[in-house]
């Protein structure tokens, strides 16, 4: 049996969220309202609603914003509340707002909001009550208990973004007024009335029947599923001829493999490709998620207790290991960067390269400088005692000695006594390269002593240096995709790089899972429902043995297997997106993948969504259209960040929303006037 699309999701009723009013219902919308329409319900859009609101309180004229979701509004898909609670987010509660806060630098005035955390402590009592008189005992025993450096469920991240919603709802001025409909939308077409400044009004279809007329339309969808591929596709038909099992790429928690003990039976050995933040969702459902539980051991450490009914996870990667553990402590210093990966930086070596540059080979020795420099300084700041030369004098060698350079090493070597404290990054990224093992045993037991070893130094302070790093890599990353954004990268790197190794390794050091769930998983190791393969996995359908085959890299591990799983998510591809509105704007060119082209005239694309410098959504011609916009994960470009904006850093979600509000209404003002009826030719329930 092979699986190559998560099933479709109905969103589950919910209690009440405490300090959030109920939807009012209004009266008919004005005749000569601006009408836009909000494609997708989650923090985008929430974002953006708000900014809105704010633009429009002098603008003396009404507003009517459609929002078109299946998924509760302000959550989304993703973050959606009925999810299953042992689903984590991977930020703490504390880090977590889609409010705006004092430090936000936006046109329109700020109304602010709670963080996930002040929320819940605001509302506790009443939402743990809530929560149990809903039947759902786990979600209320962990709102009880958030702190503000705890991850949070994603169940419960929902209930604070549907609570954020309604927070937005509240301080809408009187003249804006929103339509929610519990939909999708399929289509999207001009409706006529073209003039000088192009396309007219927007006619929005949904599945339902429903159509909306309306001037303006900003495409928030998030993560859209991908049809299978060709790769996909082979895999596939393999299993089914041979009545094996095969879980493409998808999103983890929408496959429903807790409950199906059909697809992947208790017991027995599956193969999992990916190890990845994918990866821990899988794990965590099918163990945890078939009534497997933790208990405290006798030493403290974690032990797992099996349900019976879990199969036998055999793991493996390019790496082999999984994502680094997240820190879980805070700086006493916050290193000042960026330093030396800045995009003054490039630009001057671009300059002096005559072109663009290439990612990994002009641009990484300014990252690794960063992150070096960020690793040492707090290094000598905070354990000078582990060091042997005087901190300004290391800095000042260190800042003119170029990356790479014998200079450079011979420094770090005289400096820094004890390998430990020096920044190695090409273990940091793949920590088995170059190592092997006689046994498949050995394999195992080096992958799980790698884990061990992360978590516990990831949690010491004493590695400071570490965390340092970790702050010095986020600013890398803004400093890579404002690169890409002015075209200083050459197109195989922005097409190809950006997204490709260099997210990954991000991923890898800065984006890895809470510590929690890598004991877990060194618990699942020693209970013998994980196992681990190692880096430089490849599995292959193997039609002799008609079984996947899994084949290690670091060492004679090999294994056939019944059931494979894919364990990580789909790649944007606007071309083969599930998604029924984008493929039809694509199949009629009007909507494309940002392509790059390179000197030799060769094509490149991440699949993600083309949009101009405003957002507007590009046509196949090379034009943007006037009233169609696009923000999100799948838009290249698009200003996404792959974390929530974090309360009083001024985050850039703030200003994206806050420009996208604005452009969304400039698109009206400069085009035809508004006046035809908002009304669907469906129902649709109020929400403002």
């Amino acid at each position: 049996m092979s699986r190559t699309s998560p099933a479709p999701l109905v969103p589950s009723a919910r209690a009440p969220l405490p300090g959030s009013p109920a939807d009012p219902a209004g009266p008919a919308d004005p005749a000569d309202a601006v009408v836009l329409c909000l494609v997708g319900a989650g923090p985008r859009a929430l974002g953006v609603l708000d900014r809105l609101g704010a633009h429009a309180a002098g603008s003396g004229r009404p507003l009517v914003v459609h929002v078109v979701d299946p998924h509760p509004p302000g959550s989304g898909r993703v973050w959606r509340p009925g999810q299953h609670h042992l689903l984590w987010a991977n930020s703490r509660a504390a880090d977590v707002t889609v409010l705006p806060d004092g430090t936000s630098t936006v046109a329109a005035p700020v109304r602010t909001g709670p963080s996930l955390h002040a929320w819940v402590e605001a509302h506790r009592a009443e939402l743990v009550a809530q929560l149990r008189a809903a039947g759902e005992h786990g979600l209320a025993a962990e709102a009880g208990a958030l702190a503000a450096g705890s991850f949070p469920s994603r169940a419960l991240t929902g209930r604070y973004l549907v609570a954020a919603w309604r927070h937005v709802l509240a301080g809408l001025p009187a003249g804006v007024r929103v339509r929610v409909h519990a939909d999708r939308v399929v289509d999207l077409a001009d409706d006529g009335g073209a003039g000088e400044a192009g396309p007219g009004r927007q006619r929005v279809r949904l599945a339902g029947g429903a159509a909306l007329e309306v001037d303006a339309v900003l495409l928030a969808q998030g993560h859209p599923d991908v049809l299978p591929g060709p790769r996909e596709r082979e895999l596939a038909a393999f299993a089914d001829r041979h009545g094996l099992g095969y879980v493409a790429p998808a999103y983890t928690g929408d496959l429903g493999l807790e409950d199906d003990l059909v697809a992947v039976r208790p017991g027995e050995d599956v193969v999992v490709a990916g190890m990845g933040l994918a990866f821990v969702d899988l794990v965590v459902l099918l163990t945890e998620g078939r009534g497997g539980r933790y208990e405290q051991g006798p030493g403290g450490e974690l032990v797992y207790r099996p349900s019976g009914a879990e199969p036998v996870l055999h793991v493996g990667s390019r790496r082999g290991v999984p994502y680094r553990s997240k820190i879980t402590y805070e700086l006493a210093r916050r290193p000042a960067l960026p330093r030396f990966c800045t995009v003054a930086a490039a630009e001057e070596l671009a300059a002096r390269r005559g072109g663009p540059l290439r990612l990994r080979r002009d641009v990484w020795p300014l990252i690794a400088k960063e992150l070096a420099g960020a690793h040492y300084g707090e290094l000598f700041a905070g354990h000078p005692q582990r060091t042997r030369v005087p901190a300004r004098e290391f800095d000042a060698r260190f800042a003119a000695a170029p990356w790479g350079s014998a200079e450079l090493d011979a420094l770090v070597e005289e400096a820094v006594p004890d390998p430990a404290d020096r920044l190695d990054l090409a273990r940091l990224d793949r920590p088995l390269a170059g190592w092997s093992s006689p046994t498949a045993r050995g394999v195992h037991e080096r992958v799980r002593a790698h884990v061990a070893a992360d978590v516990a130094r990831r949690g010491d302070p004493a590695h400071s240096a570490d965390a340092a790093v970790f702050s010095a890599l986020l600013s890398c990353y803004g400093v890579v995709a404002a690169l890409a954004a002015r075209g200083l990268l050459d197109a195989r790197s922005t097409a190809l790089e950006v997204d490709g190794w260099w997210h990954g390794f991000f991923s890898c050091v800065a984006s890895g899972p809470p510590p929690q769930r890598l004991r877990q998983l060194l618990a699942l190791a020693d209970a013998g429902v994980v196992r681990f393969l190692g880096g430089d996995l490849r599995v292959q359908p193997d039609e002799a043995a008609q079984a996947w085959t899994a084949v290690g890299g670091n060492g004679p591990v090999h294994l056939a297997a019944r059931v494979l799983i894919d364990a990580r998510l789909p790649s944007p591809s606007v071309r083969d997106a599930a998604d029924p509105l984008l493929r039809n704007l694509s199949a009629r060119g009007e909507a494309v993948e940002r392509e790059f082209r390179d000197e030799g005239g060769e094509v490149f694309t991440g699949g993600r969504l083309a949009v101009d410098e405003d957002g507007r959504v590009q046509r196949a011609d090379g034009t943007a259209h006037p009233r169609r916009f696009a923000a999100g994960p799948w838009v290249a470009g698009g200003g996404w960040a792959p974390a929530f904006p974090r309360p009083g850093l001024d985050a850039g979600f703030f200003r994206l929303n806050d420009a996208l509000a604005a452009s969304l209404l400039a698109a009206v003002s400069a085009g035809a006037p508004a006046g035809a009826s908002s009304a669907p030719s469906g129902g649709t329930r109020r929400a403002g």
